[in-house]
């Protein structure tokens, strides 16, 4: 949390190599500069009390509803991104190998073909329900 690098790798995730880069937040800031990114890297040091989000509806696909989407502002993604990168790695390890949902590298296919070689191999059981 308190490395430069990980803090100027933070701002580039969120202002360069993110898909969202150029969707404002509450404060309408979208693109940024070279010299606004090293700006910000120093300003998402500490604690920062995060901004209000901004509420997007967005249709839900094949329904007339729409449901609420909040959209940070780029410094608040950053600081985000900040402490994702410092708690990942830590909690991946602490995580059970054959878990699947919402890991980074891990996909539903990746759940499917493990559960694909239990089979084969015999490496499973099954739990009855009813009576």
């Amino acid at each position: 949390m308190k490395s430069s690098y990980a803090r100027l790798l933070a701002v580039r995730r969120v202002t360069q190599d993110n898909q969202g880069k150029k969707t404002a937040g509450v404060d309408g800031v979208i693109a940024i500069s070279p010299k606004q990114r090293l700006d910000l890297a120093e300003k998402i040091k500490g604690n920062i009390k995060a901004k209000p989000l901004r509420r997007v509806w967005i249709p839900k696909p094949g329904r007339d509803e729409k449901r609420p989407l909040g959209i940070p502002t780029i410094q608040d993604r950053a600081r985000q991104a900040l402490v994702k990168s410092a708690l990942e790695p830590e909690w991946e390890l602490r995580f059970e190998g054959t878990s699947y949902g919402f890991r980074p590298g891990r996909s539903a296919q990746d759940a499917i073909g493990r559960i694909y070689t239990a089979i084969n191999k015999g490496n499973y059981y099954s739990i009855s329900q009813g009576g």
